[in-house]
């Protein structure tokens, strides 16, 4: 599976923005990214990568707009996305250029698709 290339735009009050990679790789999503002040970019902060197992995500939204698209990722629990900055405590909005957005529609996809599958692994146990 590509990779899928985001930002979240409006940190600390907007001064701060994040981008990054978003991968999934198994039963994990892995988010590669960095902080960097969105004014003047001087600013950038060393990468990181976090992995977040599918079993905590709840379900993904895929929303197309106008000028971009949005993937939106609903946590089950609140200590889910603590290393992932945001300003939401169970959700993450990630931002995706107009050019990315069928891979961002697959990439929800695929994630709705695991859910699933885990949430049915469950009840037939």
């Amino acid at each position: 599976m590509r990779s899928l290339p985001f930002f979240i735009d409006d940190l600390n009050g907007g001064f701060m923005m994040l981008e990054g990679i978003l991968r999934m790789e198994g039963d994990e999503l892995t988010f590669e990214f960095q902080k960097k002040d969105a004014l003047f970019e001087a600013y950038k902060s060393d990468l990181k990568e976090i992995r977040i197992p599918l079993s905590s995500i709840d379900v993904a939204e895929f929303k197309k707009g106008l000028f971009g698209t949005k993937l939106i990722l609903h946590a089950k629990r609140a200590a889910v996305f603590k290393d992932l900055p945001g300003n939401d405590l169970t959700v993450r909005t990630l931002k995706v250029k107009r050019k990315h957005r069928e891979t961002a529609a697959s990439v929800s996809s695929r994630i709705n698709l695991k859910v699933s599958e885990m949430k049915l692994k469950e009840l037939g146990e």
